[in-house]
């Protein structure tokens, strides 16, 4: 990639701006000042503005535990968002891949790649969401089979989902669509109260940080999401 365009993707300035910089021998790659706009940067290139490492853009892919409280936005002007408790030069340009109500803790995934964002929110690609549910009541078996079966929420039926008890008032549901409220509907359709709900899982890509962390990921950790356990 050219350097001029390098800098200017990386939010340095404009086209017109970063050229200026570039021939004042404001940029270094390698330690080395370059002076030409056009100079091709490679991957493992070191390239330096005023001695600060500039980081290239690329597609980015972020891991979020999101506690409750939080809003499953960019901005918003009365609750705090997501956004706010990551530190990224490029997290303007991020999108949710799958929101979670504002008490509603757990795993986020953040991505500027909307190729990707679609084929774990889209319910045709059949991206498991796992989801840690406690309840109020002891859970009985018989509801148990009835979360698992199609359920007809009024506005859509949901598909087959897979669910075990992991205590008398803990289920792990698995769903594929994640509409809207759709777990929090699906308990109340079986009479149950809930009292917590987490997501743990997107795919096979599970939660692996504290509450409130977010971590940048590699593609191919990232790509566990739209992949079977």
């Amino acid at each position: 990639m050219r350097l001029d365009k390098y800098l200017s993707n990386s939010k340095i300035g404009s086209r017109s701006e970063v050229k200026i910089l570039i021939k004042k021998g404001k940029i270094k790659i390698n330690d080395s000042i370059i002076k030409s706009p056009s100079y091709k940067v490679n991957k493992n290139d070191i390239v330096k503005y005023e001695n600060e490492k500039i980081m290239a853009y690329d597609n980015i892919y972020i891991m979020l535990n999101k506690p409750k409280g939080y809003l499953s936005a960019n901005k918003d002007s009365n609750i705090p968002v997501v956004l706010d408790l990551i530190d990224h030069p490029f997290k303007d340009d991020l999108s949710i891949a799958g929101r979670l109500d504002v008490d509603v803790n757990g795993l986020l995934i953040l991505s500027n790649d909307g190729n990707y964002i679609h084929k774990i929110i889209s319910p045709k690609k059949e991206v498991y969401k796992t989801y840690i549910i406690k309840t109020k009541e002891e859970i009985e078996d018989e509801k148990l089979k009835m979360l698992m079966e199609p359920m007809d929420l009024g506005d859509f039926i949901t598909k087959k989902s897979i669910a075990k008890k992991l205590d008398s008032n803990t289920i792990e549901l698995k769903i594929t669509e994640g509409k809207y409220h759709q777990v929090k509907r699906m308990i109340k359709k079986i009479d149950l109260t809930l009292t917590d709900l987490k997501r743990t899982q997107i795919g096979s890509l599970k939660l692996t940080i504290e509450e409130g962390a977010y971590k940048e990921m590699s593609k191919e950790e990232a790509l566990l999401a739209i992949r079977g356990e």
